[in-house]
C-alpha cells in the first residue's frame, strides 16, 4: 500500500526553503497499515492509483494562504493544491490534518476564523456519542463547513474538529494524531475508514 504525505514547507534562511514533516506520522501510518510504503509528496512527485492514501499534514508553521500571504504558504498551497486536485481526479482518499483540515474545509467553501485552540480539549463526537480529548495546536477555527462536509465532532467552542464529505473519502481532523507517546485507538479507527 502506497501513502503519500504532503510536507509542510519552510523557510530557514531568506528565500531557502525546506520541506518539513514530523518523523512520527510515519509510525503513526505504519502502526495502521504494517506493510505500507511511506513517501513524502514533493513538487518532483507524480501519484497514480497505486496511492491508497493521501494526508495532507499540519502545519508546522504554514498557515492558509488566505489568512497569511507570505512565499512559504504560497508554496505550501501549491503543493498541497497539486496532490489535492490529482487524489481527488483519480478518487484516492484524502486525510487532512490540522492545516490539512483547514485547507480541505476552505476548497469547499467553509468558514474558517481567527482563534487559537493550544493545548487539550474535549471534543463530542457525533455518532458515537461520546466525548474524547484532543490536542490543540492551531491558531485557526472551522465555524462552518461548506457544501458536502458533514460535521463529525465539535470542540466546546461549537467549532468543527472533525468532518467527512457525504459521497467522496475524504476525512479533516484539527487534532494531531501523531503527537500522542501512545497512538489512540479512535485515530485510528477514523484513518481506517478511508481505507475500507
Amino acid at each position: 500500500m502506497k501513502i503519500g504525505i504532503i510536507p509542510s514547507i519552510q523557510e530557514k534562511y531568506k528565500n531557502q526553503f525546506e520541506y518539513s514533516c514530523d518523523l512520527n506520522l510515519f509510525s503513526f501510518l505504519k502502526k495502521i497499515f504494517k506493510k505500507s510504503k511511506i513517501e513524502l509528496l514533493t513538487f518532483d512527485h507524480h501519484i497514480n492509483k497505486e496511492y491508497k492514501l493521501i494526508i495532507i499534514s499540519g502545519a508546522n508553521g504554514n498557515e492558509i494562504i488566505s489568512f497569511n500571504k507570505s512565499k512559504k504558504n504560497f508554496i505550501r498551497n501549491e503543493l498541497d493544491s497539486k496532490f489535492f486536485f490529482k487524489a481527488l481526479k483519480l478518487n484516492i482518499p484524502i486525510l487532512g490534518i490540522c492545516h490539512g483540515a483547514q485547507y480541505i474545509a476552505k476548497k469547499f467553501k467553509s468558514i474558517i476564523k481567527e482563534k487559537k485552540h493550544v493545548g487539550s480539549h474535549n471534543i463530542n463526537l457525533i455518532g458515537l456519542g461520546k466525548k474524547v480529548i484532543v490536542n490543540s495546536f492551531h491558531n485557526k477555527v472551522i465555524t462552518k463547513l461548506g457544501k458536502n462536509l458533514l460535521p463529525k465532532g465539535f470542540a466546546q467552542d461549537n467549532t468543527i474538529e472533525y468532518f467527512e464529505h457525504k459521497q467522496k473519502k475524504i476525512i479533516g481532523i484539527m487534532w494531531h494524531p501523531e503527537r500522542y507517546k501512545k497512538f489512540k485507538k479512535i485515530d485510528q479507527n477514523i484513518v481506517k475508514k478511508l481505507c475500507k
